[in-house]
């Protein structure tokens, strides 16, 4: 179910990109009309850190966007933070340098690496519990807008309490972590 959902966000991106792409440089237009620098199009992504379900995203995206574009259509320049927000910032002012055509911003400090960085290049968000926390949007009204998207991870708590109520009606006290 997670590689579907992932699929799904980069076929999403995908749209994206070919309606944002930048230009920086020498660019050639494909069959759909979008411009790729140099025939292909150029995705940066910044994870946090290595971790299970980080480097599953990150795999997963990059299956997905090489299955909709083609290996030879794409250049992924795929950087790790080790951890470090100012990792982050360091990553993404290069991907902004180099004029890549997409971000992945692969956890929250990378989310708000490139939501500083840039206002232009698509941005694209995996791994991210609260877009308005992590952008500081007070009127949050369910979407970022501007150049920014992507998938949240946050639970729906509402649903689990009543999944566990169904499964453990006699229950008095239950934690969630």
């Amino acid at each position: 179910m997670k590689r579907f959902l992932l699929a799904l966000l980069a076929v999403t991106t995908l749209g994206t990109m070919c309606a944002c792409g930048s230009d920086t440089g020498t660019t050639e237009t494909t069959a759909s009309g979008a411009s790729a620098s140099n025939g292909k199009y150029k995705i940066g992504i910044c994870q946090l850190a290595q971790h299970p379900a980080l480097d599953a995203a990150t795999e997963g995206f990059i299956e997905a966007v090489e299955a909709g574009l083609g290996k030879d259509n794409v250049e992924i320049i795929n950087q790790n933070a080790s951890g470090d927000s100012n990792n982050c910032t360091t990553i993404i002012s290069g991907f902004v340098s180099d004029g890549v055509d997409l971000i992945l911003a692969n956890a929250t400090a990378p989310l708000q690496a490139a939501a500083s960085a840039t206002k232009t290049i698509p941005v694209l968000g995996t791994s991210i519990t609260d877009y308005a926390t992590a952008l500081q949007i007070s009127d949050w009204t369910g979407t970022v807008g501007g150049n920014i998207s992507g998938a949240s991870d946050l639970a729906p708590l509402d649903q689990q309490a009543a999944m566990i109520k169904e499964w453990f009606p006699d229950a008095k006290n239950v934690g969630l972590l």
